[in-house]
């Protein structure tokens, strides 16, 4: 389930960051805005510190006039994006943070938050869809959640596409090793034959294009046009 870009950071990016740090339940978590309803953002592996994470949670914060919260769910230990050899560290990694953990600190995250907002929708970058499509099959927290978007996805099997039963946004790279034709083909089957999901496509983008673009005008145009989709879409679901 990993490939060379589950761990290429893409092009650098900087960002004046608008948020701050705080502990929530526990969790050191990365908050921005100030509204009634919640965008809680599941990342990829570099983390809640990953400054091109933190710009996209300014950026919805900003235009959709929610509060968007992005837990760190690797318990201080992200993949660092400026180590060497990113491809040799991520093996042991994921035997240190395997999804079924992960997905037990979402569930936590959600609980300790669900009193606070009028509404809450989620998002997962790579990694993190997991943790979305967790929580939409849930049965205690899929009725919590008003809306949901996964980004090139990773680790996702055939056999959750029958059982989401909720709204859910898929962003699709073009060329994507990981979210596979042949795995795509399962969850768009299902999921537009009962009308829960929808599924765009960003010509010329690899797996993990909306968190990690390359350096070309077309990597940042499909970027920018996937986060505008993702805005339009919690709009509609807050």
């Amino acid at each position: 389930m990993s490939g060379p870009c589950c761990v290429d950071p893409g092009a650098k990016q900087s960002h004046e960051v608008c948020g701050r740090m705080e502990e929530i339940g526990g969790v050191n978590t990365y908050k921005t805005g100030e509204g009634k309803s919640a965008i809680v953002i599941f990342t990829d592996v570099f983390g809640n510190s990953f400054v091109n994470v933190q710009k996209i949670a300014d950026t919805f914060a900003e235009n959709t006039q929610t509060t968007v919260v992005i837990p760190d769910y690797f318990n201080g230990d992200p993949i660092d994006a400026n180590v060497p050899n990113l491809m040799e560290v991520l093996p042991a990694w994921l035997k240190k943070h395997p999804t079924k953990d992960t997905c037990l600190i979402a569930e936590k995250f959600i609980s300790t938050i669900k009193q606070d907002y009028q509404s809450i929708q989620i998002m997962g970058f790579c990694y993190g869809a997991k943790s979305v499509v967790h929580l939409l099959i849930h049965p205690e927290f899929s009725s919590i959640i008003k809306g949901a978007v996964v980004a090139h996805p990773s680790f996702l099997v055939k056999e959750e596409a029958t059982q989401i039963k909720q709204s859910i946004l898929f962003l699709c790279a073009e060329n994507d090793q990981i979210f596979t034709p042949d795995l795509r083909e399962e969850f768009e089957k299902e999921l537009k034959s009962n009308h829960y999901g929808k599924f765009i496509d960003y010509p010329g983008t690899i797996h993990g294009f909306v968190v990690r673009p390359h350096d070309s005008p077309q990597a940042y145009q499909q970027r920018d046009k996937a986060i505008q989709d993702a805005i339009q879409y919690f709009k509609q679901n807050i």
